[in-house]
């Protein structure tokens, strides 16, 4: 029922909006949630989207806007009225505002120093201090609309405190302590301040033990850590352990999406972390894919040389052919099999480039328990098609070559990682490749071995 009502309610916006009907536009969206209108964004048409953003209320239509890709942020506020505009920007959070702005002045630097003319001193400041972090470092997630707390003050003063203060910050439910100098030295929850005592002191109810982070910890770590630990937010400190921001949850997770993304593209051969499918052109898909087509076809040329210096042993025994493929296709599913799995244990710290000969040893049997398993099956289908000249040939060839390709796609991405480049650079079809000329080597110098030819 609530799918079919909020299709409805999707409907009779798309018909309100074709129809150029302002007031039905104005009925439907008061229909709808933001995360509603964001998910379904691309169903509507772009002349659409800014008719959208101008009669949602403020604080949807920033909502809104702050999901939205970079360039569609700088085309709409280019598009946008500029009392909207300014309406727009006045909702989001400092962050959010920075990250819009710096993407604008990528694009249109003119606008951009518009807009930053238009915010008040305090905001244009603090923009611009958020604006010197590396947007991949916790200083570039960060907020700097938090609350900060005496540990001298009641709370009775910090409950008035926050009356007044509350509306401005980002999150209330963790407010930090600092010193006279700011540096960070405990934390106390919205829950612990209401139901202490109204006369206790912040120091009395405060946990001195915090974690956070420094503002040039890398994104990934921020990410990693929030998820160990289960925090909604999380502080971050200059060198000097003062104060800067605060990082809250829903930051990352657009970063766990980011690298998600970027590490499945990657792991996909794909080179354009930042590719959204539904607005990429023929020549932005072209140009994604074909850099690593070329060096992959490059290395399929290496297999046809092995092939043909092979040609007597596959003249002689011409079923040997019969099982080429089966015998690659299970090396270079192995291969990417144990690349993913190492891959992804480097992503989330579960293994370390240190760990490298327990891995070797690990995969090893794994390679070989797997290898004996397929050979088990594959000499089953060679007995029925009557080809037990080449049996030993084939069980061989298969156990090795499992064996072979499940270390190598489990060390290729620590070997990446120990050179500091990112192990999801070794890409599923890059180890498909590499396979192939393994399983063609001991394939075939198996059968030529063993059949004597």
């Amino acid at each position: 029922m609530y799918d079919t009502e909020r299709l409805a309610a999707i409907q009779a916006l798309q018909n309100a909006l074709t129809e150029s009907d302002a007031v039905a536009v104005k009925a439907a969206l008061e229909e709808l949630y933001a995360p509603e209108i964001i998910d379904n964004w691309a169903e509507f048409a772009p002349e659409h989207h800014l008719v959208i953003l101008t009669l949602l209320p403020t604080g949807e239509a920033a909502e809104v806007f702050s999901h939205l890709e970079e360039d569609e942020q700088t085309a709409l506020l280019e598009a946008l009225p500029r009392w909207r505009v300014k309406e727009l920007l006045g909702e989001l959070h400092l962050d959010d505002l920075t990250d819009t702005l710096q993407a604008v002045e990528e694009e249109d630097p003119e606008l951009a120093e518009e807009i930053k003319a238009e915010l008040d001193p305090e905001t244009r400041a603090e923009v611009e201090e958020l604006s010197e972090y590396e947007e991949d470092e916790a200083g570039g997630l960060m907020t700097s609309e938090y609350i900060a707390l005496r540990d001298s003050m009641s709370v009775e003063e910090v409950l008035r405190f926050l009356r007044r203060v509350a509306p401005d910050a980002e999150q209330v439910y963790y407010l930090y302590v600092v010193d006279v100098a700011g540096r960070l030295e405990g934390v106390v929850s919205l829950r612990d301040l209401i139901v202490a005592d109204p006369k206790t002191r912040v120091r009395e109810i405060m946990n001195p033990d915090v974690k956070y982070v420094r503002t040039d910890t890398d994104q990934e770590v921020v990410a990693r850590m929030m998820a160990d630990y289960n925090f909604q937010v999380l502080p971050v400190v200059d060198e000097n352990g003062v104060l800067s921001g605060i990082i809250t949850i829903d930051d990352v997770v657009d970063v766990i999406e980011e690298e998600a993304t970027e590490d499945i593209y990657r792991l996909g051969a794909v080179e354009a972390p930042e590719l959204v499918y539904s607005r990429s052109t023929l020549w932005d898909l072209w140009s994604a894919r074909v850099r690593w087509l070329v060096v992959l076809i490059v290395g399929g040329m290496f297999s046809s040389s092995i092939l043909e210096g092979f040609e007597a042993t596959l003249s002689a025994v011409t079923a040997l052919t019969f099982y080429l493929t089966i015998l690659l296709g299970a090396g270079g599913n192995t291969g990417n099999q144990s690349s993913t799995l190492i891959v992804r244990a480097l992503a989330t710290g579960d293994v370390r480039g240190r760990d490298w000969w327990r891995i070797l040893f690990k995969e090893l049997g794994v390679g070989a328990l797997l290898g004996l398993t397929l050979a088990a099956v594959l000499a089953i289908k060679v007995v029925i098609d009557g080809h037990t000249e080449i049996l030993p040939v084939l069980v061989l060839s298969l156990a090795t070559l499992m064996t072979v390709t499940n270390i190598v796609g489990a060390l290729l991405p620590i070997g990446i990682k120990k050179i500091g480049l990112d192990p999801a650079l070794i890409s599923n079809p890059l180890i498909a490749t590499l396979s192939d000329l393994t399983g063609l080597l001991i394939y075939l110098g198996m059968a030529k071995w063993l059949l004597k030819l």
